[in-house]
């Protein structure tokens, strides 16, 4: 999985019918501290979400075909939450933990 920001919408008169009422958008991916990789996605959108939101991308075929409910359908990038928060354990507390 990925977490992204959704920097866009990409518009497309036609697509594979199997895809047929989910949006594609276009992602900045971001390292888990919110830093810019420079790495860009393209993902569909199930759940609704809008330019400049966080979200969580999974980037495995199986996964983003049950999520669009076709067996057959050619996708591989699904968002699948929006990110509220993002909490980070420092080195001291990350030790703490183990």
């Amino acid at each position: 999985m990925k977490i992204c920001t959704v920097s866009g919408q990409i518009i497309s008169t036609e697509k594979n019918h199997r895809l047929s009422g989910y949006p594609l958008l276009a992602l900045d991916v971001l390292e888990v501290d919110g830093t810019p990789t420079g790495e860009e996605l393209v993902a569909f959108d199930t759940i609704g979400v809008g330019i400049g939101e966080r979200v969580l991308v999974t980037i495995e075929g199986d996964a983003a075909i049950q999520l669009i409910r076709h067996k057959d359908a050619p996708v591989d990038a699904v968002i699948v939450g929006v990110i509220d928060e993002v909490e980070l354990l420092d080195s001291e507390e990350a030790a703490h933990e183990n």
